[in-house]
């Protein structure tokens, strides 16, 4: 009965698949039982490039685990530091192109504060994000620094594993800042969906209503209701934002290693302050 219920699923299997047999495949079941298995050899017979995960997701799963308690401590990390909406993201993805990164926010499909929640993207699981994160680290050098975004350890739903959070301001840390104005103008293009869709902010806005003063968030709703959205992202700034972020592990305890200033928050200024300073 078993190997007939084998031989079923493996024909339903071959005539979905959509790959290219130049493709490489990998198969794993959650123990690494015999469907794996016998999926394995069969595709392999008839010329897929497969891998057979050995002892299943579940063994690998207690490897990624072992591997952020015992050996991730190896890896160095710079950090770019910086209040809400002076470029921290744009800086990473930039540094990307040429040196070793990890962008927690967008392995996470977050934005890493309470409004953070991006449309029409999920969040991926704890285990997923975890996976991510040992998959990058696995590809890169541990002899040389990487660069992060100086984070919270939390981001959206989901947590940076303890051990990489503990590391991450022992490094170099290159702190951006830019004036009030222009961190307004700039989370305005960055969150152009809120402002587009102004129902979603009405949501999000949900929980800052329990953690800031009475006044000061009808303040910042009527400057919603009223469309005022240059007003609306300033008060916001300084009634929370600002506020939150006098009280991070950034701000209290990390090492300033260098500040860079931004008149104007863009990719342009972005790549001149990268070239200016040699220790990146």
């Amino acid at each position: 009965m078993g190997a007939s219920i084998i031989s079923s699923n493996i024909s339903k299997i071959i005539n979905k698949i959509k790959f290219d047999k130049k493709q490489k495949i990998l198969i794993y079941c959650w123990r690494g039982g015999l469907r794996s298995l016998s999926l394995y050899l069969v595709l392999k017979q008839i010329g897929y490039d497969v891998t057979l995960l050995d002892g299943g997701y579940k063994n690998y799963r207690k490897f990624v685990v072992k591997f952020f308690e015992t050996s991730c401590e190896k890896y160095k990390f710079n950090q770019i530091m910086g209040v809400t909406g002076v470029g921290k993201t744009l800086f990473i993805k930039e540094l990307s192109k040429n040196y070793q990164v990890i962008d927690f926010e967008g392995l996470a499909n977050h934005k890493g504060s309470i409004l953070g929640n991006i449309p029409n993207k999920n969040q991926p699981s704890q285990k997923y994000f975890e996976t991510l994160i040992y998959e990058k680290l696995n590809s890169f050098n541990s002899k040389k620094n990487i660069w992060v975004e100086a984070e919270s350890i939390k981001v959206g739903k989901l947590s940076i594993p303890s051990k990489i959070w503990k590391n991450m301001p022992l490094g170099k840390n290159v702190k951006v800042i830019s004036s009030l104005e222009e961190r307004v103008r700039f989370i305005l293009k960055d969150y152009k969906y809120f402002t587009n869709t102004p129902t979603l902010m009405k949501e999000a806005l949900k929980v800052l209503r329990k953690i800031i003063p009475k006044e000061e968030f009808l303040m910042i709703e009527e400057n919603l209701k009223k469309e005022k959205y240059f007003q609306f992202v300033k008060s916001l700034i300084e009634y929370h934002y600002d506020r939150a972020y006098k009280k991070t592990r950034a701000e209290s305890v990390s090492n300033i290693f260098n500040e860079i200033y931004l008149d104007k928050i863009n990719l342009l200024n972005i790549k001149k302050a990268i070239k200016r300073n040699n220790y990146f």
